[in-house]
C-alpha cells in the first residue's frame, strides 16, 4: 500500500494549487482522485526507497479523468517539460484539476446563424477540430431555422480550430459534395474563451473532408470497472488506422465511446481490449480481455452495440507514438516528413507528412511493438521542392526511444542540430498527408526549372478523383 504524501504536490505542475487534492478526493490519506489513480498505478517511481511521481510528457498525454482535456492541459504544461523545481508554468488562476471529470478548462464557442432561409427545416451537421493535432473536439446537428445558435463547450484558450459544417440540402442525411449539399468552413485562432462568430448564408462554399461517427454502446461491463480500456479502429481492406482512443478508467457497467472518423461504403475493424491485471499495457486473453468486432459504413453515422462477452480475440495489440514539436515558427507552412523505424531490423512502423500549422503541433504513428527501441527521423522541406536534401538545405533530426512503456510521448524543442537521416525518396513509400484536405485544386510549380533530364511536379485535389496529367513541350 502506497501511502500518501504532501510532498508529492511539489512533483507535478501547479500541484499547489489544489494541494493534497491534487490526487486525493479530500486531503491527504483519503481515496485517490482518477488523477491519483493514474499516477499510483504506472507514474510513480521508486528513488532511494521513496516513491516519486514521474511526470513528463506520457501522464501529461492522458485524459485521467475522461473528461476531453489532457492532465497536461488542465495543469497548464500541456507537453510535460516541467520539472521539480521549476517556477509553476502560467497562472495557477487558471488551473483545473486533472482528476475530476466536472473540472476542466473548457470554454463555450457561440456560432450565430443568420440568413439560413434556403435551408428552413433541413439538418445542419458541424464538428470542431483543433489544429494542432487535427483531432476532432466535438460535433452536433440540429434542424435549421432561419436564426439560430450553436453553443458548444469545447474549446481550449489558446488554440486554432476549424469548424465544419454543412447543410444537408438534398436530405439524404448524408454529405454530398456543394453544391448539391452547401458547405462551409470556420477559422478560429487564438481562442480566447468564450468565443464567439457570427456566419451569415452564403455561397462561398467549401470542399470539406467529412467523415463519420462510429458510436460504440458497451452493456453489461461490469467485471471490467476501474480498468484501462483501449479501442483502435482500422480499414479492414488496408489496415490502416482511422483513430483511436483510451478510457483510462471504465466509468460503469454501461457506457459509450465515440470514435469520429469512418467514411462511407468502406469495411472497419474494431480492436479493443479491457487491462484486466491493471498493468497499463495488452496482454493477450485470457490476462487481458480482448475483442474485435467488423462493419461495414453503409449508414454514415454508426452505432452499434458490445454486450460483454468471453468470446476473445487476441487482437495483438499495436502501440503509438507520438512527438510533440515545439518550437517550429522557422517552418510554419513547410512540409513536415516523418517516419517511425525499430532499431534491430530496419522495419518501417510507420510514416506520416504534415503541413507545419504552428509553431506547436503533434504528430501520432501506430503500428508500434513494445519493447523495441525505434529510430524517429524527421525533416522539414525548407527548400519546398518536395524532396529531401541533406542539411542545412533542409532541416532534418533523429530521436530515439524504446516502447518498454507501449504507448510513448516524446518532446522535441526546434533547435540546429541537424542530422543526415539519409531519408529515401518521400515517395517511395506512399504517404499519409496528417494535414488539412486541400479546399481546391491546386497545381505547384515543378522543381527543378529548367531541368534536365527530370523535374517535380505537386498537385492537390479537394478528394480522391482519376488523374490525367499530360506533359506540352513547346
Amino acid at each position: 500500500m502506497i501511502e500518501a504524501r504532501d510532498f508529492r504536490v511539489g512533483q507535478v505542475p501547479n500541484g499547489s494549487k489544489f494541494s493534497c487534492n491534487t490526487c486525493h478526493t479530500s486531503g491527504g490519506g483519503t481515496p485517490r482522485n482518477d488523477f491519483g489513480l493514474q499516477i499510483q498505478k504506472t507514474f510513480l517511481v521508486n528513488e532511494s526507497g521513496q516513491f516519486n511521481v514521474n511526470w513528463g510528457p506520457l501522464l501529461a498525454s492522458l485524459d485521467s479523468d475522461n473528461d476531453g482535456v489532457t492532465n497536461g492541459q488542465e495543469l497548464l504544461d500541456p507537453y510535460g517539460q516541467w520539472a521539480e523545481g521549476d517556477a509553476s508554468p502560467g497562472s495557477s488562476d487558471f488551473v483545473t484539476s486533472a482528476g475530476l471529470s466536472n473540472s476542466n478548462p473548457l470554454s463555450i464557442l457561440t456560432i450565430n446563424f443568420s440568413g439560413m432561409t434556403p435551408h428552413v427545416g433541413q439538418m445542419l451537421y458541424l464538428k470542431v477540430y483543433d489544429k494542432t493535432d487535427m483531432k476532432e473536439v466535438g460535433r452536433t446537428s440540429i434542424t435549421v431555422s432561419e436564426s439560430f445558435t450553436i453553443n458548444m463547450d469545447v474549446i481550449l484558450t489558446g488554440h486554432n480550430y476549424n469548424i465544419d459544417f454543412f447543410a444537408d440540402h438534398n436530405g439524404n442525411g448524408l454529405y454530398d459534395s456543394a453544391p448539391i449539399d452547401h458547405t462551409w468552413r470556420l477559422e478560429l485562432n487564438n481562442a480566447q474563451g468564450s468565443d464567439v462568430i457570427d456566419f451569415t448564408h452564403n455561397t462561398n462554399f467549401v470542399e470539406l473532408d467529412w467523415d463519420y461517427l462510429l458510436t460504440v454502446n458497451f452493456v453489461a461491463m461490469t467485471p471490467h470497472i476501474g480498468q484501462l480500456l483501449e479501442l483502435r479502429v482500422e480499414d479492414d481492406l488496408t489496415s490502416e488506422e482511422v483513430v483511436r482512443k483510451r478510457i483510462e478508467f471504465i466509468p460503469s457497467a454501461d457506457f459509450s465511446v465515440e470514435l469520429p472518423g469512418i467514411k462511407m461504403s468502406k469495411e472497419y475493424k474494431v480492436e479493443m481490449y479491457a487491462d484486466l491485471n491493471k498493468n497499463g499495457t495488452y496482454d493477450a486473453p485470457p490476462i487481458d480481455h480482448a475483442w474485435e468486432i467488423k462493419f461495414t459504413n453503409t449508414t454514415g453515422d454508426v452505432a452499434t452495440e458490445f454486450t460483454h462477452n468471453t468470446d476473445f480475440k487476441d487482437v495483438g495489440w499495436k502501440y503509438q507514438y507520438t512527438l510533440n514539436l515545439i518550437n517550429m515558427t522557422p517552418h510554419i507552412g513547410q512540409q513536415m516528413y516523418i517516419r517511425v523505424v525499430r532499431s534491430d531490423n530496419s522495419e518501417e512502423a510507420g510514416r506520416k507528412s504534415v503541413v507545419i500549422p504552428g509553431a506547436e503541433f503533434s504528430i501520432s504513428i501506430p503500428q508500434i511493438e513494445i519493447d523495441h527501441d525505434y529510430n524517429v527521423d524527421f525533416f522539414s522541406d525548407h527548400n519546398g521542392n518536395g524532396t529531401y536534401d541533406a542539411p542545412p538545405t533542409d532541416h532534418a533530426w533523429r530521436m530515439t526511444f524504446n516502447s518498454s512503456t507501449g504507448n510513448f510521448v516524446q518532446n522535441f524543442i526546434h533547435n540546429t542540430n541537424f542530422v543526415d537521416i539519409q531519408w529515401n525518396d518521400v515517395t517511395a513509400v506512399e504517404d499519409e498527408i496528417f494535414a488539412e484536405v486541400p479546399n481546391e485544386y491546386l497545381l505547384s510549380q515543378n522543381y527543378p526549372n529548367p531541368f534536365n533530364p527530370e523535374t517535380r511536379i505537386k498537385f492537390s485535389l479537394s478528394d480522391a478523383s482519376f488523374v490525367n496529367i499530360k506533359v506540352l513541350m513547346i
